[in-house]
């Protein structure tokens, strides 16, 4: 595959760019290169540390990749910038632009300020650009036909078609399924109609595959709308999942700690101890701080419902995504 100059990924699922730009970086064979990730949805979406990277040369310069992420929210300014500082190619460097805004009705959402540049065009003449709406029914089972055989592991069709009714279509929550399935299906390396009972259910609050998908940079939208689904009013919501966060926060902390007496099942602890690892002490401790602020918030007539519970997604979103990466 030859390297592109830079590349457009036109998707709004983050797990599904990640697995685009290391398929486009490993093919270009920059799969190796240093990765910098930036946000187009920062204060300072360019800082000068973008720049740098994407200008500099030098004898002793090594091959990189940038990703910019979120670059749908970039001002007109921006890729005025963009447009001028792509347009001279570097060689040690490959620009990565993912859009990520919302599909409407089958509509590419290219934004107004980016369509009628040149790096735009350019890309279009010259098959850079990469569009995905993300994970429907159809690319669903694809993408576990894909992984099954990556994982070599065997799936009847019809096994197949009772597992993509029971999976999510936001690819880190798929992921994070996936992880289970692969361990269930064991040594024979073979998956039965019944794994599809693994499968976390939209009616239950499966807080650590939010907590997971959030700290692997998943979508904060899209991970609480998984989380939360059609619960109801927000008073109906915040207790159970405040109730959610005190027993996950305490089952991490158990992992982190090593306490033996909490008993775990070892596949649970192989799939939630590096969760435990990112968040530390400090992280878990803000849990529970959290958990404890929300409930007092409405029991004491502080806060509305609504208020405590817009306030925890807030807070929890900002815990897991302190030190998100990018693709």
């Amino acid at each position: 595959m030859p390297r592109q100059g830079y590349s457009f990924l036109v998707c709004p699922d983050p797990e599904l760019l990640r697995r685009r730009v290391d398929a486009l970086a490993a093919g270009g064979g920059m799969g190796s290169a240093e990765r910098k990730v930036f946000w187009g949805d920062d204060a300072e979406p360019l800082p000068g540390a973008f720049w740098e990277a994407l200008t500099q040369k030098s004898l002793f310069s090594t091959p990189k990749t940038l990703v910019l992420r979120r670059a749908h929210s970039l001002k007109a300014e921006a890729w005025d910038r963009l447009d001028k500082a792509l347009s001279a190619a570097n060689s040690e460097v490959w620009v990565f632009l993912c859009l990520e805004g919302a599909w409407d009705r089958g509509k590419v959402p290219i934004p107004a300020a980016l369509s009628k540049r040149t790096l735009w065009k350019h890309a279009e003449k010259s098959g850079w650009i990469w569009q995905s709406k993300g994970l429907d029914d159809k690319a669903l089972r694809g993408f576990v036909r894909d992984w099954a055989a990556a994982e070599k592991i065997g799936v009847e069709p019809q096994v197949l078609e009772t597992l993509c009714r029971a999976l999510p279509l936001d690819a880190a929550a798929l992921a994070l399924e996936l992880d289970k399935l692969a361990l269930a299906a064991g040594p024979e390396r073979r998956l039965l109609a019944e794994h599809a009972e693994l499968v976390q259910q939209s009616e239950d609050m499966d807080l650590f595959a939010l907590m997971d998908a959030l700290a692997k940079g998943g979508s904060p939208a899209l991970v609480w709308q998984r989380v939360l689904g059609n619960r109801g009013e927000s008073d109906s919501l915040l207790f159970p999942l405040v109730g959610a966060l005190c027993r996950e926060a305490r089952t991490l902390w158990a992992l982190l700690t090593g306490d033996e007496d909490v008993k775990i099942h070892p596949y649970v602890r192989q799939l939630k101890t590096p969760l435990a690892r990112r968040l530390g002490k400090p992280g878990l401790q803000r849990l529970f701080d959290l958990a404890l602020e929300a409930d007092l918030g409405v029991k004491s007539g502080s806060r509305k419902p609504e208020q405590a519970l817009e306030l925890l997604v807030a807070e929890l979103t900002g815990v897991f995504g302190a030190g998100r990466t990018g693709p």
